[in-house]
C-alpha cells in the first residue's frame, strides 16, 4: 500500500492534551474513520506533539541504528510545519498496530528495514505537519479575529503582518486541539523547501559526542539486575552440566538460570555476571551442526549447485563458465546484543534495541503469557545493527531471566558470544553456463545459486518457504526468468536459473543489502567475464544490455566519466566498475553504479586507491547523511571483500572477536567520491545500495589490474601476482 493510495480526509487524526498541548496522528490499516478532535490518544498512531512549551516532539516507528533516520523525517515534519528546527526531538516509537510499515515488510509488522526509513514516510510525515501548520494558523486566525489568508506560519510562530502581531505555537496549541484537521492540507513543491535537500546537522552528533545518547545497553531501571549468557558452541546444543556452586560463590552473583540451548548467570553487575559464567563452566551435548566444517560446506553447495544446473549441450568453444563462492558473514555491529526486561505478574515492560518490535510483542506474549495491553515496548538506539537486530532470540532470553528472577534484569553477550551466536548471512555458491554468440552476447545464460534458505527461517513464512524448497531472496539482483519478481536491468535472452537450497544447520538471516550484497557479485563478476571473453571493454559491453534502461545507463556513464574509465593506468593498477538497482518495490528504487581503482605491489597485496560513486536515489533529503551512508556501505562492502568471513569447524563458529574476525581499518579506506543525481522522483534508499556493487567493482579493478580473477571471497591472502 502507498501513500498516494490513502484518503487524507481518513487517515488524519487529533488529539488535545488536557491543555497542555495538541497531538497529531495518522493510521496506515485502520478502518476509516473521521478526523476528529474526540479521538483518544492511544488510537491516535502518536505522531506529531506540540507542547504549550513551543516544544515538537516527531514519535517515530522507524527505529535509529546510525543510518540518520530520524534526523530526516525531522526534517520532513519541520519543512511543513514551519517549525523552529532547535525546537524538534524524535522520539522511537514503541510498539503499536498503527506503526506497521508494509513498504520495508508485505506483512503488515512493525519493522525497521529495506532502506525504507525516509522513502515510505516521506508523504505521510508531511501531510502531518501540513494540517498542523493550517489548525495553527487557523487558531491564530480565530484569536484575532483575522481571515485565516491574513496569517502565515514561520520558525514556530503565526505571524500576522497588517497588524506586525506573533504568536508562538505553544501559546496556539491549546486552541488548535480542538479544530479539525483540514481535508487536503496543502504540501509545499520542492521550489518552496527551506530544510529539504540541504546538509542539516545530524540530531544525534552532540549527544553521541558527548556519551549522552541513550544506547539499549545504558538502560538503568531501579533495582535491575545485570546477566549474561553462553549457548552452545555447536548450534542447537543442549546444556549438560555445569558448576552453579562455583559461579554462585563469586561476589554479586545471585542466579545460575537455564534457557534455550544455553545458561544465563544473574549478578548485581554484568562484570560479575561474567566472571560467575566462567566459574560456572557449562559443558554442551549434541546439536545439529556436530562434525560440520567448512569444507564440507563447500563442498556441500557446489554438489547442489552442479547437480541442479541445466545439463543442456553447449559446444565449449562458445561458452563461458565460471563457479563463484561467497563466505557466511557476521553483523559485527559495534554494540554488542543486549536487552533489558521488567516481567511482573500483570505487566511487562522490556527496552530492546531492535528493527522489529513486531517479534518481540510476539515473544513477549508466548513467555509472559500477557495479553498485549499488559506489554510495553521501549524501542532503542542501536549502536549498529545491519539486520542482526530483527531476530527475537536476546529478547526471549531476558524475558526468561526476568521471568525467572521477578526482577527488572538486563542481558549483555560478550563480543564471542555475540559473534558466534549470529545469524548470518549465508555461505553460497554460484555456478554459470552462458553460451554467447560471435559477438560475445549471451544467447543462452544457465545461473544455479547453492545456499540455505534464508526466507524458511522463522522471520519470514518459515513453514511455507521451507515446504516449497525455494528462497525468493536468492532472485532479485541476477538476470533471471521468475515471474512476478521484477526483472533485471539488463536484458538477456535465453535466460534459466535457478535456486539450489541446502539445508547445513547453521543460523542464517538478512545482512545489510539482502539479497543484493550475494547475487550483485555474481552478476557484475560475470558479466565482466564475458566482456574480456569478447575483447570488449567492460563499460561498453554493459551498455549493449541497456537499451531498455536508459536510467541505468546514465548512471553508468556518469560514473565512468567521473572515474575517467578511459584513461590508462600504471602498470599494477585497474579500474573495476559495477552497477546495482535497489530495491525493487513498487517503482521506488535507487540505482548506483561504482567505479574501484586498486593498486597491486610486487608482494600481491591490493590497496584500494579510489572509489567513485554516482546514484540516483530520487530526491536527497539530506543529502549530507546520503553522502554519509553511501560512504558507509562502500566500506562495509569493501571490508567484506577483503577480509571478512564466518567458518566453521566441528560444529563450531571459529571466529570469536575483532582479532581473528578483521574489518576494515581506517587505513583501509580509499578516497570516495559520491555525486547524487537530480532527480525528480519521491525519495528512495540511500543505507544498502552500494553496498553490494562495491564488491565486483573490487574483484573486476583487480582483473585489469593484473588478470587474476577472483571468484571466492574474502579475497584475504589469495596470490593475486
Amino acid at each position: 500500500m502507498t501513500s498516494s493510495k490513502l484518503n487524507r480526509r481518513t487517515f488524519l487524526k487529533l488529539s488535545g492534551l488536557a491543555g497542555s498541548g495538541l497531538l497529531v496522528g495518522c493510521t496506515f490499516s485502520s478502518p476509516k474513520i473521521l478526523s476528529s478532535p474526540r479521538t483518544l490518544d492511544k488510537d491516535l498512531g502518536l505522531w506529531v506533539r506540540i507542547g504549550t512549551d513551543n516544544k515538537v516532539t516527531l514519535i517515530l516507528p522507524a527505529s535509529e541504528m546510525g543510518q540518520h533516520a530520524h534526523t530526516g523525517q525531522a526534517m520532513l515534519l519541520a519543512e511543513e510545519l514551519e517549525a523552529d528546527w532547535k525546537t524538534i526531538n524524535v522520539v522511537t516509537a514503541p510498539f503499536h498496530p498503527e506503526f506497521i510499515n508494509p513498504q520495508a515488510d508485505p506483512r503488515g509488522i512493525q519493522v525497521t528495514g529495506g532502506s525504507s526509513s525516509i522513502s515510505f514516510f516521506w508523504e505521510k510525515i508531511r501531510l502531518v505537519g501540513a494540517s498542523s501548520r493550517e489548525m495553527l494558523k487557523t487558531a491564530a486566525s480565530q484569536k484575532w479575529g483575522v481571515p485565516i489568508s491574513e496569517c502565515r506560519a514561520e520558525d514556530g510562530k503565526v505571524l500576522h503582518s497588517e497588524s506586525n502581531r506573533a504568536l508562538s505555537y505553544g501559546e496556539l496549541v491549546s486552541t488548535a486541539a480542538v479544530i479539525e484537521p483540514p481535508d487536503n492540507p496543502k504540501l509545499k513543491s520542492r521550489d518552496q523547501f527551506k530544510l529539504i535537500g540541504k546538509p542539516i546537522p545530524k540530531l544525534y552528533t552532540p549527544s553521541k559526542t558527548d556519551g549522552s545518547a541513550k544506547f539499549g545497553i545504558d538502560v538503568r531501571i531501579p533495582n535491575m539486575k545485570f546477566a549474561t549468557v553462553k549457548q552452545s558452541p555447536v548450534f542447537g546444543g543442549d546444556l549438560a552440566n555445569y558448576n552453579s556452586k562455583a559461579a554462585l560463590a563469586i561476589k554479586g552473583v545471585e542466579a545460575v538460570i537455564q534457557i534455550p540451548h544455553g545458561v544465563a548467570v544473574v549478578a548485581d553487575s554484568t562484570w560479575h555476571a561474567m566472571q560467575g559464567l566462567e566459574a560456572l563452566d557449562p559443558k554442551f551435548d549434541g546439536g545439529r551442526t556436530v562434525g560440520l566444517d567448512s569444507q564440507t560446506i563447500y563442498e556441500t553447495l557446489k554438489r547442489a549447485a552442479n547437480n541442479d544446473i541445466t545439463t543442456s549441450e553447449m559446444k565449449e568453444s562458445d561458452v563461458v563458465e565460471a563457479e563463484y563462492e561467497m563466505p557466511y558473514l557476521h553483523h559485527a555491529a559495534m554494540e554488542p546484543i543486549n536487552c533489558t526486561a521488567f516481567v511482573a505478574e500483570n505487566f511487562c515492560e522490556i527496552w530492546a534495541p531492535t528493527q522489529n518490535q513486531h517479534a518481540c510483542m510476539e515473544v513477549a506474549k508466548k513467555v509472559t503469557e500477557l495479553p498485549e495491553e499488559k506489554i510495553k515496548i521501549n524501542s532503542m538506539m542501536m549502536g549498529g545493527s545491519f539486520g542482526r537486530r530483527l531476530m527475537d532470540d536476546y529478547v526471549e532470553q531476558v524475558l526468561l531471566v526476568s521471568k525467572s528472577i521477578k526482577k527488572p534484569v538486563q542481558v549483555v553477550w560478550s563480543r564471542e558470544e555475540d559473534t558466534r551466536h549470529g545469524f548470518y548471512r549465508p555461505a553460497s555458491v554460484s555456478k554459470f553456463r552462458v553460451k554467447v554468440n560471435s559477438e560475445g552476447i549471451p544467447n543462452k545464460w544457465e545461473n544455479q545459486v547453492s545456499q540455505e534458505n534464508i526466507a524458511a527461517t522463522e522471520f519470514f513464512f518459515g513453514p511455507t518457504f521451507g515446504k516449497l524448497n525455494f528462497d525468493p531472496m536468492t532472485i532479485p539482483g541476477r538476470v533471471h526468468d521468475y515471474p512476478i519478481i521484477p526483472k533485471h536491468f539488463y536484458k538477456v535472452d535465453g535466460v534459466d536459473v535457478g535456486h539450489s537450497p541446502v539445508q547445513l544447520g547453521v543460523p542464517v538471516g538478512l545482512w545489510r543489502a539482502p539479497p543484493n550484497s550475494i547475487n550483485v557479485f555474481y552478476t557484475e563478476s560475470i558479466m565482466d567475464e564475458l566482456a574480456h571473453a569478447a575483447g570488449v571493454d567492460p563499460l561498453e559491453y554493459r551498455l549493449r544490455f541497456l537499451h531498455e534502461s536508459p536510467r541505468h545507463k546514465t548512471i553508468l556513464e556518469q560514473v565512468a566519466k567521473q572515474a575517467n574509465w578511459e584513461t590508462k593506468l600504471p602498470k599494477g593498477q585497474g579500474r573495476g566498475i559495477a552497477i546495482n538497482e535497489w530495491f525493487p518495490l513498487e517503482g521506488v528504487t535507487t540505482v548506483v553504479a561504482l567505479v574501484a581503482e586498486v593498486s597491486i605491489n610486487t608482494r600481491g597485496r591490493v590497496k584500494i586507491n579510489r572509489v567513485d560513486c554516482v546514484l540516483d536515489c530520487g530526491l536527497a533529503v539530506n543529502p549530507d547523511s546520503v553522502v554519509a551512508q553511501i560512504e558507509g556501505s562502500i566500506i562495509m562492502g569493501m571490508s567484506a571483500t577483503l577480509f571478512e568471513q564466518i567458518t566453521l569447524d566441528d560444529g563450531q563458529v571459529v571466529q570469536g572477536n575483532f582479532d581473528d574476525y578483521k574489518i576494515a581499518r581506517m587505513r583501509d579506506t580509499p578516497e570516495i567520491n559520491v555525486t547524487i543525481v537530480e532527480s525528480d522522483r519521491p525519495p528512495s534508499g540511500s543505507g544498502e545500495p552500494a553496498t553490494s556493487p562495491i564488491v565486483p567493482a573490487i574483484t573486476n579493478a583487480i582483473f585489469a589490474a593484473t588478470g587474476k580473477r577472483i571468484r571466492k571471497l574474502p579475497i584475504g591472502k589469495q596470490k593475486l601476482v
